[in-house]
């Protein structure tokens, strides 16, 4: 949501409100919100399944929201795009076919990209305007939407992974929104036994798997859905200081492949020379995990 000193909607900006009255504020609950000073609204649209905003702010540059829900921005954003790629796409010996399901700001599309050994990676997003509003206002995000190697497809990721076949994609990251509104059925149980039907033997899911501090989510039950498809689960953690409580998660899933003792060295040294937050010491230190959290998926995750 946008505020002042009372309630803003973006509709009356043609009113006389100073810029510098006009705030970004994620509401995480009752006691924690986050907040944004806005220098310009950029774009507002409610498509049918969520409200796509983006604005200039002073301290993050651009940001995208869905719904009033921090999705990126240009000072952070790098963070969760490297991390949710690159470790999947260092630990699998040949990924070729990669699925990125939700991210229709274009980031994740834009990492795996710049693995050469990817021949194609396919973006599901269910909503297009997310894909054009990424395409007009960040257009290093959007990058991947363009490239030869890549192909867009607008459309629902359920029903997308339900009619592939099997053994299409060696990688598959889950890169939804929260789980509710268009997101909820990307954390399912059953939707996860359909996406492990899909992978390649050996093949690996990644999905962001929300904020080790947030209580309106379950942790434990949204890496338990994983557990029902995969034999081994973990949990990865990183700082993004723009999420809800700067500090996030996700999980990666397989029945072969191990999260960082067999990490492709040489690509990885390749991908460091341009990444700004991925390394090898931060993809291995990424799987330890603070003892609440430990607490939190005792019993649930390898590394807990």
């Amino acid at each position: 949501m946008f505020s002042k000193k009372i309630p803003y909607t973006l509709e009356s900006e043609s009113d006389n409100t100073s810029p510098l009255d006009l705030w970004y504020q994620e509401r995480h609950n009752d006691e924690v919100s986050f907040g944004l000073h806005v220098k310009k609204v950029l774009h507002s649209s409610q498509s049918p399944f969520q409200r796509v905003d983006v604005f200039e702010s002073t301290g993050f540059g651009r940001v995208l929201t869905l719904d009033g829900l921090m999705m990126c921005s240009d000072r952070d954003e790098f963070v969760y795009h490297e991390m949710i790629s690159h470790v999947p796409l260092l630990v699998h010996p040949n990924p070729k076919r990669v699925l990125v399901i939700g991210g229709g700001d274009g980031g994740t599309l834009r990492e795996v990209l710049r693995h050469d050994c990817v021949e194609e990676a396919v973006l599901c997003e269910i909503d297009g305007e997310v894909v054009e509003a990424a395409r007009q206002f960040f257009p290093a995000l959007a990058f991947g939407l363009n490239h030869p190697r890549a192909k867009v497809h607008i459309g629902d990721g359920v029903d997308f992974v339900k009619k592939s076949a099997s053994a299409q994609f060696d990688i598959v990251i889950v890169d939804s929104t929260d789980p509710i509104g268009p997101g909820v059925g990307l954390f399912s149980g059953e939707f996860y036994k359909e996406v492990k039907r899909i992978l390649t033997p050996g093949g690996i899911v990644m999905a962001q798997c929300e904020s080790p501090w947030e209580n309106k989510f379950d942790l434990a039950k949204v890496y338990g859905n994983l557990t029902e498809a995969f034999s081994s689960v973990y949990s990865m953690v990183g700082s993004i200081p723009s999420y809800p409580y700067g500090f996030w998660s996700w999980g990666f899933a397989s029945d072969v492949q191990h999260p960082f003792n067999k990490i492709d060295l040489e690509r990885a040294h390749a991908i460091e020379k341009a990444s700004k937050y991925y390394n090898v010491d931060i993809h291995k230190s990424a799987f330890a995990l603070p003892n609440f959290l430990r607490q939190k998926l005792h019993n649930v995750v390898k590394n807990a």
